[in-house]
């Protein structure tokens, strides 16, 4: 399963956790009743745990009930050009870089 978001594939989205994986990513945090709800962007070496413990859980259901997590995974590298152009693109409810 996939979602596009710009010019990105990612993988998801998932609901569970447990779906994750402990790899280098860009993760998006989506309300699982409308995927374009688009709470936060972020990336992370351990994206499952990161998603996990996010300083930020409790505000992301400020505005959703239900999550839902997609991840485009990438190397390290990556990752930070990506979550610019993401955040740019999708603006996120909650998070600022």
């Amino acid at each position: 399963m996939s979602i596009d978001f710009g010019e990105y594939t990612l993988w998801g989205p998932v609901m569970d956790t447990d779906e994750l994986f402990e790899s280098s990513g860009v993760y998006i945090v989506l309300d699982a009743r409308d995927y374009h709800t688009v709470l936060d962007v972020g990336v992370s070496k351990t994206v499952k745990s990161r998603i996990e413990n996010h300083n930020r859980r409790a505000q992301w259901y400020q505005h959703a009930i239900f999550l839902a997590y997609a991840v485009y995974w990438c190397s390290e590298t990556e990752m930070e050009n990506i979550e610019t152009y993401l955040r740019r693109e999708l603006v996120p409810l909650c998070g600022e870089r």
